[in-house]
């Protein structure tokens, strides 16, 4: 009796966790629906490739905030202390001064870090959304192969089971000796086939979902279930073309170098500019004009700087030779006005012009580039689509023309014109004829979809 409670205790112990863990799996792989437009804005949210194109570009935007740093008040605050001991005279020296410039105005180049930073962020934007639409594109021609594949699995399903009912019919004919045993045999090759396809498809659809999790960065252990097809894209060629031209970031890209070359172009002319810089004082108030050479740049720049703590040597010191503050003003002014320079600036602008009119022509390059890439994708849709609906009549014939034969082989007297004095060799010739059209027409389809998401890249469309 003990022996019999404590077994019941195992065992309901056992249950229990049974239950639990069963709990969890079926809580884990939780079934998810999925619309097109959400798994592309989970896959924007949560694929890596895009997020680090988004922390790329995080980055190029800090940069650029340090460069433009010098753009904002600048604040800080100097101390200083001397002591020296002269016999028994101990001199102390103490001052602190609070410092406040900001830049009032710049005029001239845009400085080359400066300029280096804006192209990083450009740059960077341009390769995040190249990584958006990478994975969009991604994201749809998953979408197209699953659905295509659970609409393969389907059609192979339904037939799968009248092989399997017309198996059972012509083993009862072949038991009762009214057919011969090819006949059977050519049956059950039949379904073999079938059914090797369709576990084929089952793996590839497992991979493809597995794929689509991972772009979508859902749960790996997650059920999907994709709600609706892709539809179709109508769209005239002229159409396709502008928006290529519109979505093309190889374009954007190109046009953003031409307007810095351009930019550029017209910076040589700051070479022939005087050079010059000036000071005008007040107090403690400076405002001073100041040249950079290495950048051509010109900025004026406003300085403070009080003094907020003051304790003077004895002025006889030797260490003491400037004042510690000025009561009067003070103006400073020097001019340098190049007349010749050896035709480097002329030298320097032919330089780059050169550049803009080669970005120019890459430009003009490109957008022809682009047309005829448009055009033949564009083409390329529509003979696959033709060629999608002949496979289609191709497997209609191939059917009806393997069950006209097996009907004329399994029939006593089958008199249809054409179809006299056929052997179960044509049966099996058939049968395979008809397994090659389903393979090419299902291929077909596939074919057809990928060439219209090709379109797509090609248009970089995302919409």
């Amino acid at each position: 009796m003990i022996k019999k409670i404590e077994m019941n205790k195992r065992l309901t112990v056992l249950a229990i966790c049974l239950f639990f863990f069963t709990a969890g799996v079926v809580s884990a792989q939780r079934l998810i629906s999925l619309q097109p437009a959400r798994a592309i804005e989970l896959a924007l949210q949560n694929n890596e490739a895009v997020r680090k194109a988004e922390k790329v570009l995080e980055r190029a935007k800090a940069n650029l905030r340090v460069s433009k740093a010098v753009y904002l008040p600048q604040v800080g605050l100097t101390g200083e202390y001397q002591r020296q001991r002269d016999g028994d005279i101990d001199e102390r020296d103490y001052l602190t001064r609070a410092q406040m410039s900001v830049l009032l105005a710049q005029f001239g180049e845009i400085p080359q870090g400066l300029d280096a930073a804006q192209e990083e962020v450009r740059k960077a934007e341009i390769e995040y959304e190249r990584a958006k639409k990478g994975t969009v594109h991604a994201v749809r021609n998953l979408w197209h192969n699953i659905i295509l594949t659970q609409e393969e699995i389907e059609q192979r399903r339904a037939i799968e089971v009248e092989l399997k009912e017309k198996l059972k019919g012509t083993r009862d004919k072949h038991e009762k000796k009214r057919i011969r045993y090819l006949s059977r045999l050519n049956t059950e090759l039949e379904l073999s086939e079938q059914q090797l396809a369709l576990n084929e498809l089952q793996r590839r659809l497992d991979v493809d979902t597995a794929e689509l999790i991972r772009l979508t960065g859902l749960d790996p252990l997650a059920q999907v279930a994709l709600s609706q097809t892709l539809p179709d894209d109508e769209l005239t060629l002229d159409t396709a073309v502008e928006l290529a031209f519109v979505n093309s970031l190889d374009l954007r890209d190109l046009r953003g170098d031409i307007v810095r070359q351009e930019r550029l172009a017209a910076e040589t002319i700051w070479n022939r500019f005087p050079e010059l810089s000036a000071e005008a004082r007040y107090k403690d108030l400076h405002v001073l004009l100041e040249q950079h050479q290495q950048n051509r740049t010109w900025d004026a720049k406003a300085l403070y700087d009080p003094v907020i703590f003051d304790r003077e040597r004895d002025v006889s010191s030797v260490f003491e030779t400037n004042p510690r503050t000025q009561d009067a003003w003070e103006v400073r002014f020097n001019l340098n006005i190049p007349l010749y320079d050896g035709n480097k600036t002329a030298n320097l602008r032919s330089v780059e012009l050169a550049e803009l009119e080669r970005l120019q022509l890459e430009y003009t390059e490109k957008t022809k580039l682009i047309r005829v890439a448009v055009r033949r994708d564009y083409r390329a849709v529509a003979n696959a689509k033709e060629r999608m609906e002949i496979e289609e009549k191709r497997l209609s014939i191939r059917e009806e023309q393997l069950r006209t034969i097996e009907r004329v082989l399994d029939a006593v007297r089958f008199d249809i014109p054409g179809y006299q004095g056929l052997t179960f060799n044509d049966a099996f010739q058939s049968q395979a004829q008809f397994t090659e059209a389903q393979r090419v027409f299902y291929q077909a389809r596939r074919d057809y979809a990928q060439a219209k998401e090709k379109l797509r890249e090609t248009m970089q469309w995302i919409e």
